[in-house]
């Protein structure tokens, strides 16, 4: 199967890498045509032909519009695969110039409030139900995101370089932007005797020191920055931490459950089918993720023993295999149909 796929941005986030992991493993076995911006060239397998245009212009660019047609004529793919909101309006807006042949698929990534050019789509796939749930076209599947992600063996002094010892250590990871709401991750443990450790740089950073430090908790909140080690810290800590204002797929959520750390979560994605019921809380309720993460520390065997489905549950649903076969049974799907 011939696959085009397409990419209209040119920033660097959890999108990106869905999008550069699911081409270089589907090229392993299928023939990929990549269209994105010359920036991302360098990261897909030389198996993959790289198409470079810079589509972060303006998506009603009649120009734009027009090479991103033309070059998807050259290629002459079976699928068109267009990856989040912007790729999937360029798309929609080309589409009925393309061949009858081409049957096209979108990637719905997080939660939109305008989706008619997704409703013009062969096929969405979205990352969780909760970005589907108000799309209006019915040809619709979920397919998690899926990690590459090795073993991690726990190595305690991994946590000492940050001075940490004999502590239960809550990791949190992502950007330092408003939309994480870290502050009320913050403001939950401050009456808990457990160490923050949070991962990542951003926007909010120097707002975020300032509250701990309007806390006291200098001592018990660390901050790391940006870590290539990350996946490391993550496994060497007892519990990780998500609240998120919004989450299309949380990666952080996936790694954790892949590496055997519990996750305690507000209620986004599709955090309550996947982790134990009680562990999800109301976004923005800090009482009851305080709650939660003591509840953690203080009944931790049995809080492990709880994680044992979404751990099974992760190591099914959030490989890069699973990933693309998942995609893969989309693309069967919409090539038996009439085109729509």
């Amino acid at each position: 199967m011939k696959v085009c796929q397409i990419l209209a941005g040119d920033e660097e986030g959890g999108l990106e890498k869905h999008f550069e992991e699911l081409c270089n493993k589907m090229a392993q076995t299928h023939e990929v045509h990549v269209i994105a911006h010359e920036k991302y060239r360098e990261r897909f397998a030389e198996n993959i032909v790289f198409h470079a245009l810079d589509l972060s212009k303006g998506r009603r660019n009649l120009l734009v519009l027009y090479r991103l047609k033309r070059t998807i004529d050259a290629i002459g793919p079976d699928i068109v695969h267009a990856h989040a909101n912007k790729a999937a309006d360029m798309t929609a807006r080309i589409r009925k110039f393309l061949k009858p042949s081409v049957r096209t698929v979108a990637t719905l990534h997080s939660k939109k409030r305008r989706l008619k050019a997704f409703e013009m789509f062969d096929h969405v796939i979205g990352v969780s139900h909760e970005v589907l749930r108000t799309l209006k076209n019915p040809r619709k599947s979920v397919v998690y995101n899926g990690i590459g992600i090795g073993k991690e063996e726990r190595e305690p002094q991994v946590l000492s370089k940050f001075g940490i010892k004999d502590a239960f250590v809550v990791c949190a990871i992502g950007r330092l932007e408003a939309v994480k709401n870290f502050a009320l991750l913050i403001r939950s443990v401050r009456n808990l005797d457990v160490t923050l450790l949070i991962i990542g740089e951003g926007s909010e950073e120097k707002k975020l020191k300032t509250l701990v430090k309007e806390l006291c908790l200098e001592e018990r909140v660390i901050f790391t920055g940006f870590r290539k080690d990350a996946k490391r810290l993550l496994a060497n800590s007892d519990l990780c931490a998500i609240s998120s204002d919004r989450e299309g797929f949380s990666y952080v959520m996936a790694e954790a459950l892949l590496l055997r750390v519990p996750v305690v979560s507000t209620d986004v994605g599709d955090m309550r089918r996947i982790l134990p019921a009680g562990y999800v809380v109301g976004v923005k309720d800090e009482e009851a993720l305080a709650e939660k993460i003591a509840r953690a520390k203080t009944h931790y065997d049995d809080l492990m023993k709880a994680y044992g489905p979404s751990f099974r549950f992760a190591e099914e649903h959030f490989t890069l295999d699973a990933m693309v076969r998942g995609t893969m049974e989309v693309y069967d799907e919409v090539m038996r149909e009439k085109r729509v």
